[in-house]
């Protein structure tokens, strides 16, 4: 789990990527659960992306939220990555979340986490 490193002033801001992936339409896909936090009144967005050696060669999705929930609790969220390049497939690959939060008038804070991820059918 990462905590925020804010700009400015305070903003409370967390995201986690849980452990296990969902391989959805014969590997074009995965869906990726993640936990997000930010304080009630800000705006959030999140940017996911998956990499997975597939023998040999890569394959690469990334998923861009325009708006996350903002509540002040922990919000799950299920961010679908589609593959740009080769099909997903069951096994471990590497995800990197990216939760971008602000908070009028002028605060903001960045966020990240990356770490395998269990891709299960």
């Amino acid at each position: 789990m990462a905590t925020a490193v804010p700009a400015s002033a305070d903003v409370e801001a967390s995201v986690a990527l849980q452990p296990q992936g969902r391989l959805e339409a014969r590997g074009a896909a995965v869906t990726a659960p993640i936990s997000v936090m930010c304080q009630n009144g800000a705006t959030g967005t999140l940017w996911v992306q998956v990499t997975q050696n597939v023998r040999g060669e890569l394959a690469i999705g990334d998923k861009y939220v325009p708006s996350v929930p903002c509540t002040g609790n922990y919000e799950r969220v299920n961010v679908t990555v589609v593959s740009r390049t080769k099909a997903f497939r069951a096994g471990v690959a590497f995800t990197t979340a990216s939760l971008n939060v602000y908070l009028p008038p002028s605060d903001s804070a960045v966020v990240e986490d990356d770490r395998e991820m269990m891709i299960v059918r």
